[in-house]
Parts: structure tokens; sequence; C-alpha cells
């Protein structure tokens, strides 16, 4: 007795959708299992950032409170010192960011990640024009 199923059954090899791959064609498996670091990182542009914005707003709260020079007006002064604000700012901005790139390296999980690797067909050659 066997197992093998009736000749109505058995799929037609010419019927569309049925492919029949040769029985001496080799397997070939292009997988490879990988040991990966995940982690949050943070974006250290947004830190530089947001951390010049507050040096300037600092600059101007702090040039606001002191009596100014009434030959170089306000404008002037707050200028001066909203540029030593953008810089102290940003530098204060990127100090936080290492940190916080520095913890999320602690808190980094180490998972399993399987790689495939998939070969695209060849394109047939177009003759003519597209449009």
């Amino acid at each position: 007795m066997t197992t093998a199923p009736d000749s109505p059954q058995q799929p037609d090899a010419d019927a569309p959708g049925v492919h029949a791959a040769p029985v001496d064609a080799p397997v070939v498996d292009d997988r490879s299992h990988d040991e990966v670091s995940v982690r949050r990182a943070p974006k250290i542009s947004v830190f530089l950032i947001v951390g010049a914005m507050a040096g300037v707003v600092v600059s101007l709260i702090v040039t606001s409170l002191f009596p100014f020079d009434e030959g170089e007006g306000i404008a002037s002064t707050y200028g001066y010192f909203a540029l030593w604000g953008l810089t102290f700012g940003g530098a204060v901005g990127a100090t936080v960011a290492i940190v916080a790139d520095r913890s999320s390296i602690r808190r980094a999980k180490r998972v399993r990640a399987e790689r495939e690797s998939v070969d695209a067909p060849d394109e047939p050659a177009v003759e003519g024009e597209l449009e």
C-alpha cells in the first residue's frame, strides 16, 4: 500500500502557478544568526538645539535684570550676551546628551537577530521607449 495521492489529486506540471524544481538542485541557506545590542540612543542634535535656545533665553533674562549703558542700548548688549548664552547653552546640552547616551549604553539589551540575504531576480531587457 502506498501513501502517494491518486493521479487526479496530483498537480499538473504545466498548470500556471506550479513550478517544478529539479530534484538535484542545491538548497542554499543564506541565513546567519548574530547577537546584536538594542538600545534607545538620544538624538544629540536635539539636545544641542534645546540647550542653545535655553542659553539665549537665559541671556535675555540676565540682560534685562541688570542696568545697561545708555550709549550702547539694550539690543546690542543682549546680542553680545546672547552669543555667550548660545555657546554655553549648546555646551550644556551636549554634556547632557553625552550623559544620556552613556546611560542608554548601560540599559542596552542583547537580542538574537537573523540575517537573511535575498537575491533580486534579474530584470528583463525592455526594448523600445518607456513612458
